[in-house]
């Protein structure tokens, strides 16, 4: 899998993961993040997919998308949505 299709594959899963969140009012996430945080958390990655899957990808230095950070420093490091998180922003700049 090269770098794009892994950013693709790890921001669907992560979109989906913070679905279900909402849709199943997950009580570890929500004690730490209000609803309206998980909807931008997804509106954020939607964008970014949509950005990848037009090929309208910015350079290196503009694809921090600033949601991995405020998970690490907010987030206890158990939480396994957090790595899921982290992971699909880290995905992105890679590309």
């Amino acid at each position: 899998m090269n770098n794009k299709d892994n950013a693709i594959f790890k921001l669907k899963k992560a979109i989906n993961e913070l679905n279900k969140v909402l849709a199943g009012n997950n009580i570890n996430v929500l004690a730490i993040s209000s609803h309206q945080q998980i909807g931008e958390f997804i509106k954020v990655f939607e964008i970014t997919l949509q950005k990848i899957l037009s090929d309208s990808i910015p350079p290196k230095n503009e694809r921090t998308l600033g949601i991995a950070h405020l998970i690490a420093d907010q987030w206890p490091f158990d939480l396994e949505l957090g790595s899921i998180i982290i992971d699909a922003e880290q995905a992105y700049k890679e590309i």
